[in-house]
């Protein structure tokens, strides 16, 4: 665990240029991204819920924003520099669309204090649109920052889902505030759908921070129930089996796509992943290509010659970044071919894709 304030401040006197992912210790289905260039702040993000994320900030900071385009699962960077580059909005309009979105989840990210954190000196952004000192973008939030440590151990941020369990426990809360039965339904409308905060201060209309203190009692009562924003209640995950002998790669992937509510298998041994894969049925399989005792590219053909396997799809993990490697995995049977190291939004991107399919062919 390091500080994050301490991180930062290593970035910026070294002029580093990469990628830093925050992962936050309390909920695993929460991982914060912020891209560098010489030191200075190119975007930040979260690794999921991009799309109630940017919703609520267009409608709260530029209305005049249309995501009626904006699919879910899409990188919101490259929306808000789609827009730019097809003329829907100036310069200098995206300019200060990514700057809301790099500040507000920077006061998510300076809220987490000590953080399990990895920097990544390959990624970077390809256009560029914003470049900010770290402090041009915190100091105009530290009130907002120093609130949300306050609220951390109750709402670690606007990514969870709120349930509520207890309507009357709501009604007690509300009506000496809104006088309004009407206004009351609304908000048990909203608080029954299992959505985020950023969800249900868009549907509410609401500033996503005073909605977070007016929860706090229905938290700490257990009125209302948390979960990560991965987490549907009621509903099976798909299960993604990831290959790798490697448990840093297993652990990134495990927490990146349970945050998306896929429940992940993690096979460290290769040799006996063929037992492991028949008993438990997974709807996509990721594996590494440099393993022992046997290598993804013949793993991968000794399980497209097992009926089980012949159409669920094979996504191969690799440092290697040549032409051959990719048309050998090709060549095995693997649908597709991701390059280490990768960014969660990536990897989700890539993993959604082949999931829907999947689960169309069912």
């Amino acid at each position: 665990m390091t500080r994050v304030v301490e991180a930062l401040k290593d970035i910026i006197q070294q002029e580093l240029s990469g990628q830093l992912i925050i992962r936050d210790a309390l909920d695993a289905s929460i991982t914060w991204e912020a891209y560098f260039g010489n030191g200075k702040l190119h975007f930040a993000t979260s690794s999921l819920g991009q799309k109630e994320r940017l919703t609520y900030l267009t409608r709260h900071h530029h209305p005049d924003f249309n995501l009626s385009e904006f699919a879910i699962g899409q990188s919101d960077y490259k929306f808000i520099c789609h827009q730019w580059q097809s003329g829907r909005l100036s310069l200098q309009q995206v300019r200060q669309l990514a700057f809301t979105s790099t500040q507000e989840a920077f006061v998510h990210i300076m809220a987490i204090g000590n953080a399990e954190m990895e920097f990544n000196l390959d990624a970077h952004l390809d256009v560029l649109i914003l470049s900010a000192s770290v402090q041009q973008v915190i100091a105009p939030v530290k009130q907002l920052i120093w609130q949300w440590q306050k609220i951390r151990p109750h709402l670690t941020s606007p990514l969870v889902r709120v349930y509520l369990s207890n309507i009357d426990s709501l009604y007690k809360l509300l009506w000496q505030q809104l006088q309004s039965t009407k206004a009351i339904e609304a908000y048990q409308s909203a608080l029954t759908q299992n959505l985020c905060l950023y969800s249900i201060a868009n549907q509410l209309n609401i500033d996503v921070q005073g909605l977070s203190h007016m929860l706090l009692p229905l938290v700490r009562n257990r009125s209302a129930q948390i979960s990560g924003y991965g987490q549907k209640q009621d509903e099976d995950r798909p299960i993604i089996a990831c290959i790798d002998d490697s448990q840093t790669v297993q652990n990134s992937v495990r927490l990146t796509l349970e945050a998306q509510g896929y429940e992940v298998i993690s096979l460290l041994k290769p040799a006996q992943a063929m037992t492991k894969l028949i008993r438990t049925h997974p709807i996509l399989i990721l594996m590494d290509i440099s393993m022992p005792d046997i290598n993804g590219y013949e793993l991968c053909q000794l399980l497209r010659k097992s009926p089980n396997f012949k159409t669920v799809p094979i996504l191969m993990l690799s440092s290697r970044d040549g032409v051959f490697d990719k048309l050998k995995a090709r060549m095995v049977g693997a649908n597709d071919y991701m390059t280490k190291p990768f960014t969660p939004t990536d990897l989700v991107n890539l993993v959604n894709k082949y999931v829907s399919q999947a689960l169309v062919n069912v």
